[in-house]
C-alpha cells in the first residue's frame, strides 16, 4: 500500500515548478489535494471558484478551505446558467463545464482541475469540455484515485467539514426538467438541513419528477433520526416544490438515471 506521503510526492512531480498554473477550485478533497501540494511545493497557483448558483457550498466555505490549505489568493467568479443548461439536456455537464471554461480562460496559465482516476469510470460528459478548453487534471494523469485524493488532501490540513459539502446541485434534478433558482435553492435547503443534523455529507436529495423529490443518505442511524416526527415536518415545510417528499429505502449512490443513457 502506497504510503500518503508518496502519493504527495508523486503528484508534486506532475508539476513543472517554473509553471504558473490556474486552478479550478471547488474546496472538495480532489481539487484541495491539487492545491495543496501546490502550496506545499511553493509552485505559482491562482485559485478560481466560479459560483454559478448550483453549488451546495458557499462561497465562505470555498474562502476558508483555499486559506487553510495555504491559498489567500482565490478569486471568486459569478456566472448565470446559460438558457442550454437550464434546459437540463442529457450532456448538461458538458455545457455547463464549457462555460465556467471559457469564464477563467485566456489568462495565460496552464488549466488545471481536480478530476480523478476514478472519475473516468462513471458517466462524465464534462470530461468532453476539459479536453476541448485543455484543461490537465493532474490527479487522473498520475493515476490518483477519489480515496487517495482524499488522503492527501487531509494530510495538506482540508477540512472534512468544508470538503463533504461540495457538490453540485445541477445533478439532482432529473435531465429534461428545467433548472430553476427555486429548485436548486429549495434542494439545497433540505440538503443542509439534514446534513446538520446527521453529518451525512453523502445526502442526496433528487427531483425525480415534477412532483417527486427523493431523499437518499447512507447512515441507518440517519434514516431513523430523520423518521423522527420533528425532522418530516421540517423537511416538508422545506418542501415547496413537488406533491411527494419521500426517503429512498435504498442508501445514496451515484445517479441511476445515467445508467439509461
Amino acid at each position: 500500500m502506497i504510503s500518503t506521503e508518496s502519493l504527495i510526492c508523486k503528484l508534486q512531480d506532475c508539476f513543472n515548478k517554473k509553471e504558473s498554473y490556474l486552478l479550478l477550485f471547488s474546496g472538495g478533497f480532489d481539487s484541495s489535494a491539487v492545491l495543496g501540494v501546490l502550496k506545499k511545493a511553493q509552485i505559482n497557483v491562482k485559485p478560481i471558484w466560479v459560483d454559478n448558483g448550483m453549488n451546495r457550498m458557499a462561497a465562505q466555505d470555498v474562502q476558508i478551505q483555499a486559506s487553510v490549505l495555504g491559498a489567500e489568493n482565490l478569486e471568486i467568479i459569478q456566472i448565470n446558467p446559460d438558457s442550454k443548461t437550464k434546459a437540463n439536456p442529457v450532456d448538461r455537464c458538458y455545457v455547463c463545464k464549457l462555460a465556467i471554461l471559457k469564464a477563467v480562460a485566456d489568462r495565460g496559465l496552464v488549466m488545471l482541475d481536480g478530476t480523478n482516476a476514478s472519475d473516468s469510470k462513471v458517466y462524465r460528459p464534462g470530461s468532453k469540455a476539459l479536453k476541448e478548453m485543455k484543461v490537465q487534471s493532474p490527479l487522473m494523469q498520475c493515476g490518483i484515485d477519489g480515496p487517495q485524493a482524499k488522503e492527501i488532501a487531509l494530510a495538506l490540513g482540508a477540512r472534512t467539514d468544508i470538503a463533504g459539502l461540495e457538490s453540485c446541485l445541477a445533478t439532482r434534478i432529473n435531465y429534461n426538467l428545467e433548472i430553476t433558482e427555486e429548485r436548486i435553492t429549495t434542494i439545497r435547503d433540505i440538503e443542509r438541513y439534514i446534513i446538520n443534523k446527521t453529518e451525512d455529507y453523502t445526502t442526496r436529495c433528487r427531483m425525480d419528477s415534477l412532483e417527486h423529490l427523493r431523499i437518499e443518505i447512507t447512515s441507518p442511524d440517519s434514516f431513523a433520526l430523520l423518521s423522527q416526527h420533528e425532522h418530516r415536518e421540517k423537511l416538508s415545510q422545506l418542501n415547496n416544490l413537488t406533491t411527494f417528499l419521500t426517503m429512498d429505502l435504498k442508501p445514496y449512490r451515484l445517479n441511476e438515471h445515467d445508467k439509461k443513457i
